[in-house]
């Protein structure tokens, strides 16, 4: 039977009916033995079998009922003594041989139990329950067509045993007929609805052939049943592959009730925290985290996901000290060493070298031994076409998709051919315009490492871009394993990613200037103008007008991440506000829908003498509703220990001009980056009183502010930001340069 929810066995207490014939008095007291037996009462029904006995020393049925009850106490030996008994008195009593087998079966000596049932089946043919039992045994040792066979003789015997309809399922599941052991589940349920193993059954078997809502339905009536046997991995299972086809809100109720019958389940309590997360109900999501680490204090993935949680909701230092203990407890896991490697970028205390020492601490650990498989491409050919693999989780609404979009739609098609390599699991409209773009399209969702390194080896891809980093979902555990003859890494991380295997870091002058090589594993590979392109989106709403011309309020902006707002920033930003009721703030993030969060923001500012009436702290909306809030803005302002990125560029693309001061990190140069190639240099300060100034110096001249947003969208479109079709040849004279290089070294396995 299934180790998951097996049947409720058929009864083994012999009835009167059953048992051979004996004296009136005889009968009537083995009736009564067994109400005893059914009823719990195992002191009544031994005293009434040895009564009989009394009378009938080798009396079958009462031996055999006091086998039972040495069963249900546990004495197994004295149970298969007196059932051999029972036997040796009455050679053809079918319901010892049965109750012999299952003791056999419980204790794994399975060719002692067929033997049993078989023996049942040569007295009686037609014994439905020997039928049934030799199903069980068979379904034990793997035998799924054997079994249903068997289970389908018990059910020509007797259509409505539901048990056997129950396990012909399992059987024919295991067999891999689907369909067929729905159907024997939907009789199962149709003859006894009261049972939830059965609901159980059918939601595995739904939730394997990938029918989800059926699955979903199962288990909810399965839990309106008894909540208290829902099973925790199948919930888990299930809520997850809901999460990842867009239906979070279906899973969280039924991981809820899960959580609340198994409260000390601490990965089921992680699930549900993951589930708030995703549909960014962090104020939910940060109460069930808090109480899985009650529960689990040392629970490594309760600990990495509530620290990156915190990062994000601006508390990057307390993130970055619970993904340290994650790691601690889990060592070899690179996607947690990934996620701590991400939170540091935030830590405005680490330098270059620091991150760079940290990153290559990341490839100490999680490389593999040995030499990798060689390539098949044997014949150096510096002009021929080349396969240029792209690799990421974020072909879609995402940073990557935006700066990505551009170059898979203009790439020289006789040049070069396109694979996609695609690990994300909820598509978009932009993931499908990947998948219509791109030569051909690859889902990894499912792999990774050595097997997809394998697969990307078996494409013949030549040059294998990375857009992730050590960003969510990436797959440098491939790139260890060099599946290309050249490697990079480009546009999804901020800076090294510490792997030698990962030959180049595709960037430009302003965001890695000469003489900061010595802080990367990998060559840098500079393009002349800028190191992303950006499409704007068709739905960004128009410049409106500037909205301090109307209000007399000159508003200042920022709508990066919360982890990017350090302290130096707010002290600058401070200092612009302070004492200045004209002025106001505008931030806008995911997490300021949290109360505590918008609380906490607040109160950093307040500490800085910022009335609370001087900020307008905004809660989500969606990317359409982001950008039209740039219409309330006036002047951005670039967080120091972390610059925007695809936030600076949206900020100019709405009009907004957006003040920055580069400092020595990758991470804090990406609007200086933008703002050159824009021609907008002038806004980049070298030092806070030079931010302040700049700052100062355009809401002191609304007239000129308000020319520069009127002029901004029509300047950046026309500049090498938006020129998609111009970036993607830069791209790709950087590809055949890293190609013909690596021909004329010899090197190309």
């Amino acid at each position: 039977m299934s180790d998951e929810y097996p049947a409720a066995p058929t009864s083994r207490a012999a009835s009167s009916a059953s048992i051979p014939p004996s004296g009136a008095l005889s009968v009537g007291l083995l009736a009564e033995a067994e109400r005893s037996l059914l009823a719990g009462n195992l002191v009544m029904a031994a005293w009434l079998c040895e009564e009989i006995r009394q009378v009938e020393p080798d009396s079958p049925g009462a031996l055999h009922l006091l086998g039972l009850i040495a069963e249900r106490e546990g004495r197994l030996c004295d149970a298969s003594r007196l059932f051999r008994q029972a036997l040796a008195s009455e050679p053809g009593f079918g319901a010892a041989w049965l109750s012999l087998a299952s003791l056999h079966r419980s204790s794994g000596n399975r060719e002692a139990a067929l033997l049993c049932c078989r023996s049942v089946l040569l007295i009686d043919p037609a014994d439905r329950d020997g039928w049934y039992n030799l199903g069980n045994v068979l379904l034990d040792d793997g035998c799924a067509f054997a079994a249903a066979e068997s289970y389908g003789r018990a059910l020509r015997i007797d259509r409505r045993h539901d048990p056997a309809w129950h396990n012909l399922g399992i059987a024919l599941h295991l067999a891999g007929r689907s369909d067929s052991a729905l159907t024997a589940l939907g009789n199962s349920a149709a003859y006894r609805p009261d049972n939830p193993s059965t609901f159980h059954q059918i939601a595995v078997v739904r939730f394997r052939a990938g029918d989800l809502g059926g699955a979903l339905r199962a288990v909810e009536r399965q839990a309106r049943l008894d909540p208290a046997r829902l099973d925790s991995s199948l919930i888990r299972l299930l809520a997850i592959a809901l999460r990842d086809a867009g239906r979070t809100g279906d899973a969280i109720p039924i991981t809820a009730l899960a959580v609340a019958h198994r409260p000390e389940d601490v990965d089921l309590r992680h699930c549900l925290g993951m589930l708030h997360l995703a549909v960014r109900d962090l104020t939910a999501a940060d109460a069930v985290f808090r109480t899985t680490l009650c529960h689990g204090p040392a629970d490594p993935f309760a600990l990495n996901s509530y620290g990156v949680m915190l990062s994000g909701m601006g508390r990057p230092r307390e993130g970055a000290r619970l993904v340290r203990r994650s790691l601690l407890l889990q060592p070899g896991n690179a996607e947690i060493h990934s996620n701590l490697l991400l939170t540091l970028q935030y830590d405005g205390t680490l330098g270059p070298a620091d991150l760079n020492r940290l990153h290559a601490e990341w490839y100490r650990r999680h490389a593999p031994s040995g030499t990798p498989p060689a390539h098949p491409e044997a014949v150096p050919d510096p002009e021929r076409r080349l396969r240029v693999g792209y690799v990421s989780a974020d072909f879609g609404q995402h940073p990557v998709g935006f700066f990505l979009g551009g170059v898979v739609l203009h790439h020289d098609r006789d040049s070069f051919e396109v694979h996609c390599y695609s690990a994300r699991r909820q598509g978009d409209a932009m993931t499908d315009r990947f998948r219509r773009l791109a030569d051909h399209w690859h889902e990894i969702a499912d792999i990774d490492g050595a097997e997809l390194a394998d697969r990307i080896r078996g494409d013949g891809i030549d040059i294998l871009v990375d857009l992730s980093g050590h960003t969510a979902n990436n797959r440098l555990r491939a790139f260890v394993h060099r599946p290309a003859p050249i490697q990079a890494t480009w546009a999804g991380y901020v800076g090294t990613t510490g792997i030698p295997a990962i030959d180049y870091l595709i960037s430009d002058p302003r965001q890695t200037p000469d003489g900061v090589d010595p802080h990367y594993a990998e060559r840098i590979m500079r393009l002349p103008d800028c190191y992303v392109c950006y499409e704007p989106p068709p739905y960004a709403p128009p410049v409106g007008p500037l909205p301090a011309l109307g209000s007399g309020v000159v508003t200042f902006g920022c709508f990066n991440n919360l982890a990017k707002l350090d302290e130096a920033s707010i002290a600058l930003w401070s200092t612009l506000l302070r004492d200045r009721p004209d002025r106001r703030l505008m931030l806008q993030t995911f997490a300021l829908d949290v109360p505590g969060v918008r609380d906490a923001v607040a109160a950093r500012f307040a500490a800085y003498g910022v009335a609370p009436g001087q900020l307008d702290l905004r809660r989500a909306s969606g990317h359409a509703g982001l950008l039209q809030s740039y219409n309330s803005v006036d002047i951005a302002l670039d967080p120091l220990a972390y610059s925007g990125g695809l936030t600076t560029l949206e900020a100019l693309w709405m009009g907004v001009p957006v003040i920055t001061l580069p400092g020595e990190r990758f991470c804090t140069r990406h609007s200086l980056s933008h703002l050159t190639a824009a021609g907008l240099p002038g806004l980049v300060a070298e030092d806070a009183s030079g931010y302040l100034a700049r700052a100062e110096g355009l809401a002191a001249d609304l007239g000129r502010l308000a020319d520069l947003r009127g002029r901004l969208r029509d300047r950046m479109a026309a500049s090498p930001l938006c020129d998609s079709a111009h970036f993607t040849r830069t791209l790709e004279a950087a590809f055949r340069r890293m190609w013909r290089d690596r021909c004329l070294s010899g090197r190309i396995d």
